[in-house]
């Protein structure tokens, strides 16, 4: 892929397709774009909206309605446009209690009334406990050892205070009506309840009972009108108890021990009262009244004319109700969570958004995709990524480590502001990338997510972006001491002050730099790292100093006069690398550095003096600076044939004739 700097791109930057991450919102993502994201780490994170299918509906956005206002009818015509008032007499219910379709039932009376089966006459008295369970083509029926009956295919179980089924881990709970149980390798287990008393078991299993009125009243409606529009007369049940259907918990739930630790609240009860028998209808039918929790901002079309899909601002972010946390939501899945999508034996390594609805934040929800699999990739829909990572819906968008990065940072109202090219991978493949109005943030699974910016990211950019000193590892990051600015890359540094400019450090230079404080030992670097003009190593100055490289001596730092009697001997070219970095004479009597052709020894008395060949070795052999020459007071300078030097207790000479040192 052939990759455009931002100087190519600020001019086409188009308003509304900027990525931006901003208080758990990424907007504004382009419903046709791809969207490639790798696993990072391991993981997904994940963005997104609502709870549920989005058809209908919204739970939340109905008490965000309601919290604003709205009656519940004016909720009802907003979430089922074209449906009317209408009625419906009670009636019964049938129900399938799935959690009891067992092999065997254990039932017991709620109360001190005993129960009664209809079949036989026989009587379940407070305290027993009756199994039922299947009996060839019939079913049997044991209470605590007292006695034992079969009966037909089904038998109806009835008492004043309902019944108690009891679950296998001790638990309870109490059905109004009567209950019956049918025959087979798994029981089928049926509460024949009026339609407005099972009511009082859906309504607060769908919604808070602390919610407003009005919002309650409408899950009432709806709720009445769902459970009258999906009867199957064919079918052994005319609606379940779970989320396929609408949750539905009985009248009463006792723990192991029989207390009670549920029972149909009193505001659920009278918003049920309140719109005894209203429905919704459509064209003289019970309309469909299809609800799930938060849509999060946008309704799904569904198969009816009034399921509709359009803008709900109450089930969106910013205008919801207190307490939703499902408008907007951010969560963390593991890329193994997707292996089960990929053919046999492969492991989900990144999954690419393909098509989107088009409506609402991230250019809606997802549609279709492919998940990147280390053993091909599969086509599957919004739908089944929403399974298979857990999702709570499949109004998401799977959050790059370069968006989190932007939203952290105040996303496009931060100092990177708005998006100035679509999020990109290097051209090695090695990371992604996105360059901003501000700078770019750059991100790979080995480094992490780090902005990169002005002068700094100008450097980097003319010594090859990461093709040169690696990707960044640090962001944009202030100086301990406040007087500039740093990157660290993965093969150097750059930083900058307003009197240096951005210049770049690395390898052994960078090291000994940071050996010695950083910008608070040499200053801020006032050259990037340069090769020397001989071509046998690198240096870099700094505002206090440089630091001088070579393969054969390390990185040495030179300082005050030292660095300066070196530079008018021709740096590198006159006394060669520094061997040594500038070092304090013991008792603090000056300082000395030693060069491959020789020393530079410094003093506040006799200042900077080089000293090498023959001298160098007469006066080590003396002693140094220790010695009864002690320390050089001039340089090297010819007295006719000779070099002479003098020292603070005499001078050499030296004769290249006889190549002789004498003290003269």
């Amino acid at each position: 892929m052939t990759r455009t700097r931002i100087s190519r791109l600020v001019t086409g930057l188009v308003a509304g397709t900027a990525l931006a991450l901003t208080a758990g919102t990424l907007t504004a993502v382009p419903a046709s774009a791809d969207e490639v994201r790798p696993a990072t780490g391991g993981s997904f994170t994940v963005v997104g909206h609502g709870f549920g299918h989005g058809i209908g509906m919204s739970q939340w956005g109905a008490q965000s309605r309601a919290v604003a206002g709205q009656g519940y009818r004016t909720i009802l015509d907003f979430y089922y446009p074209g449906t009317s008032v209408g009625n419906q007499p009670d009636r019964t219910l049938r129900v399938g209690l799935t959690a009891f379709a067992n092999a065997a039932v254990a039932v017991r009376a709620p109360s001190g009334s005993p129960l009664t089966i209809s079949s036989s006459g026989r009587r379940v008295e407070a305290g027993q406990r009756l199994v039922v369970a299947p009996s060839g083509s019939g079913l049997s029926g044991t209470v605590d050892g007292a006695w034992n009956e079969t009966w037909g295919g089904t038998v109806t179980l009835s008492g004043p205070d309902g019944v108690l089924l009891q679950k296998g881990d001790g638990t309870s709970v109490r059905y109004d009506g009567v209950v019956r149980i049918v025959t087979g390798p798994r029981l089928t287990v049926v509460n024949d309840v009026p339609l407005e008393t099972y009511l009082r078991g859906v309504v607060p299993a769908e919604s808070p009972a602390s919610w407003n009125a009005e919002a309650l009243k409408a899950q009432s409606v709806a709720a009445r009108s769902y459970a009258m529009a999906v009867l199957n007369p064919q079918a052994q049940t005319d609606i379940c108890d779970t989320t396929a259907c609408q949750v539905y918990r009985g009248a009463e739930v006792r723990d192991a021990a029989g207390a009670t630790t549920w029972s149909t609240p009193a505001s659920t009860n009278a918003a049920i009262a309140a719109t005894a028998g209203e429905i919704r209808s459509h064209e003289g039918e019970v309309a469909f009244t299809q609800f799930s929790s938060s849509n999060g901002g946008w309704t799904v079309a569904g198969s009816k004319p009034y399921l509709v899909a359009k803008e709900d601002p109450f089930s969106g972010p910013g205008r919801t109700a207190p307490g939703d946390s499902v408008a907007a939501w951010t969560t963390t899945v593991r890329a193994a969570s997707f292996d089960a999508g990929c053919a046999p034996g492969g492991a989900a390594t990144g999954i690419v958004v393909k098509g989107r609805d088009g409506r609402g934040d991230f250019g809606g929800r997802v549609k279709d995709a492919t998940l990147v699999c280390t053993n091909g990739t599969v086509a599957v829909t919004g739908t089944k990524l929403r399974q298979l990572g857990g999702l709570r819906s499949d109004y998401f968008a799977l959050v790059s480590a370069v968006q989190l990065a932007h939203g952290a940072l105040g996303g496009a109202n931060g100092p990177l502001g708005a998006a100035a090219s679509a999020e990109l991978t290097t051209p090695d493949g090695r990371a992604a990338y996105q360059h901003f109005a501000g700078g770019s943030i750059y991100a790979s699974p080995a480094t992490g997510a780090h902005d990169v910016r002005g002068a700094i990211r100008s450097r980097w950019a003319a010594l090859g972006w990461e093709n040169g000193m690696g990707l960044p590892t640090t962001g944009d990051t202030r100086t301990p001491n406040g007087a500039g600015y740093y990157n660290h890359f993965q093969n150097g540094s750059i930083y900058w002050s307003p009197s240096t400019g951005a210049q770049a450090v690395r390898g052994a230079i960078q090291q000994k730099w940071a050996a010695l404080g950083w910008e608070n030992g040499l200053g801020f670097p006032t050259t990037s790292d340069t090769r020397t003009p001989n071509g046998a190593g690198y240096y870099t100055h700094f505002q206090n100093g440089s630091v001088y490289w070579s393969p054969s001596t390390g990185a040495q730092a030179l300082r005050g006069a030292i660095r300066q009697e070196w530079a008018a001997l021709g740096w590198e070219n006159g006394l060669g690398f520094p061997t040594t970095s500038d070092t304090p004479l013991p008792g603090g009597r000056g300082w000395f550095t030693r060069f491959q052709g020789g020393s530079i020894y410094w003093s506040g008395a006799t200042g900077a003096h080089a000293v090498r060949g023959g001298i160098l070795d007469t006066w080590a052999a003396q002693g140094w600076e220790n010695g009864p020459l002690g320390m050089p007071t001039a340089g090297e300078q010819w007295r006719g044939a000779t070099l002479t030097q003098t020292f603070q207790g005499g001078t050499l000479s030296y004769d290249p004739r006889t190549g002789k040192v004498a003290r003269a």
